[in-house]
């Protein structure tokens, strides 16, 4: 029986060896049956966005999609010989941690593109340090302040433009007298905001009976919830920063109660189905203005193949998983093509016209690109595109 036994070690050691590949190491085994070099020139890529805070969900889940999309990216990088590297720094949704993140990218690492930032804090804060400059191009994901278009022309976002959010929105609640709006001290509501109020001028009718702004990152809404149910408004704008803040804020309107017959309004702050949970009652019935909704096959695969990863996307929703795809894949494209000189990218990026998740992708002689928003309604917790 030792005998047999001492027979098949010799045997059992030289298939190992065919299985291994002779000896080589498995980065060497992979390489070789994927037919890619071995010494890949490694292209550096910053990213911005809050990956802490009251904020932080949005970055998180932007990284999420940002690490699944980079493996395929790279895979045809490798075929010129390239592959790309993403640097994340935490943007914390704030201006000053934003251009801390910024130096740290171009100044250390020696970073040319930044995708970032993501709030329109961050952005607001990074594009002026691009503007007489022709060595960073930074490309945003979700910023949406309309005074981000033409801040400089090394600075992009591939978001809908909160000009077009806020008309939208004085539009539909322009059938009432009486409204209120709840604000949070941010660039990104406080810019929405503007739009909304200057939006309503044409509506002589309508009566803002209520206007209240809470500090950023709030976490008591009950004074001012108060005095907005004392002016007894028909309807609500509330316009809080996403992720913790704007769960805190309906749940301590479901707690105060007396709410009833209120129509509720809101953006992206409410798009998601874990925010909406935080309170049913409350959101039920809220109408959405945001991006709008994407429903291609190709788009809904990708999706559920991410949503396989760890992590959640109910707070970006599916615009943000489409722009943050379409970002990362039209600046990578155009690097591969052109080169790493952030002067010739930009050129292109600004004159051509992309094909991406989101539609057409053409920005011309603006930072933003030219995205229609769309209306929801919250029915049983998810929002609801309306025709």
């Amino acid at each position: 029986m030792i005998k047999k036994k001492l027979l098949l070690v010799p045997l059992l050691v030289a298939l190992v060896f065919v299985l291994t590949g002779c000896g080589k190491n498995k980065e060497e085994a992979k390489q070789e049956q994927t037919n890619q070099p071995q010494n890949l020139q490694t292209i550096k890529l910053g990213v911005i966005a809050p990956l802490s805070g009251d904020a932080g969900v949005y970055g998180q889940e932007v990284q999420k999609v940002l690490d699944y999309d980079l493996p395929e990216i790279n895979s045809k990088a490798a075929t010129l010989g390239k592959k790309f590297e993403l640097v994340y720094e935490d943007g914390k949704c704030a201006g000053p941690e934003a251009v801390t993140a910024f130096h740290k990218l171009v100044d250390v690492d020696g970073i040319k593109f930044i995708i970032g930032g993501m709030c329109s804090s961050e952005t607001l804060a990074v594009a002026p340090l691009t503007k007489d400059s022709t060595s960073v191009l930074t490309t945003a994901v979700m910023s949406s302040n309309p005074a981000i278009n033409g801040i400089s022309p090394f600075s992009f976002t591939f978001s809908a433009n909160d000009d077009d959010i806020g008309k939208m929105l004085a539009k539909l609640m322009s059938g009432y007298k009486k409204i209120a709006i709840i604000t949070e001290q941010n660039d990104y509501n406080i810019g929405v905001k503007k739009v909304w109020e200057k939006a309503l001028d044409q509506y002589p009718e309508v009566k803002i009976v209520a206007s209240e702004t809470v500090p950023k990152g709030a976490s008591d809404f009950r004074t001012v919830l108060g005095k907005i149910k004392k002016t007894q408004p028909e309807a609500i704008f509330l316009n809080p920063n996403g992720g913790v803040t704007a769960k805190i804020l309906v749940k301590q309107m479901d707690e105060m109660g007396g709410w009833q017959g209120i129509k509720l309004y809101s953006s992206i702050s409410y798009i998601g189905e874990d925010t909406l949970s935080a309170a049913p009652s409350i959101t039920d019935g809220m109408t959405i203005v945001d991006a709008p909704k994407l429903t291609s096959p190709e788009f809904l695969s990708l999706k559920q193949k991410i949503e396989t990863t760890p992590g959640s996307l109910s707070d970006i929703g599916d615009f943000g998983v489409a722009v943050a795809t379409d970002n990362l894949t039209t600046v990578t494209n155009l690097i591969l093509e052109l080169g790493e000189n952030p002067q010739v990218v930009r050129d292109a990026l600004a004159a051509r016209t992309f094909q991406g998740y989101v539609g057409k992708i053409y920005f011309g002689n603006n930072s933003f690109p030219d995205i229609a928003p769309a209306i929801f309604i919250v029915k049983d917790g998810k929002p609801v595109l309306q025709k």
